[in-house]
């Protein structure tokens, strides 16, 4: 039984196959510049790491305690709407790093589709 491949290398070949055996046989320029986009988001995907959801859910009904109910973001907004709530400041400073973590991660996404891609 051979090894399933990862996801990275998945993405990897996605974007090599449509830089070497697409993108060279592409002129419409419209269809080039999708082409560019394509193959960014590829490699994007490659690097982008595991989803982090579940575990931002749970540092959050940590945070709430015995706030925190079946629908964790809501009872987020809940204490959200009230600053005199004890969870509001742990709560806030939680989200606010979630919040720049998600920039960050989007900074880098909009990097790769301003076409900087070699062989375009």
């Amino acid at each position: 039984m051979t090894d399933r491949p990862s996801d990275e290398a998945i993405w990897t070949s996605v974007a090599n196959t449509l830089l070497t055996a697409v993108l060279p046989h592409v002129s419409d320029p419209q269809a080039r510049s999708s082409a560019l986009q394509l193959i960014a988001l590829a490699r994007y995907a490659s690097r982008r790491g595991p989803d982090v959801s579940d575990d931002r859910r749970d540092e959050l009904a940590a945070a709430l305690g015995g706030s925190a109910g079946q629908d964790v973001m809501r009872s987020c907004f809940a204490v959200l709407a009230n600053p005199a709530h004890s969870a509001y400041q742990p709560l806030r400073e939680i989200l606010q790093r979630h919040l720049e973590e998600d920039l960050e991660v989007e900074g880098k996404l909009l990097e790769v589709r301003r076409g900087q891609v070699s062989g375009g």
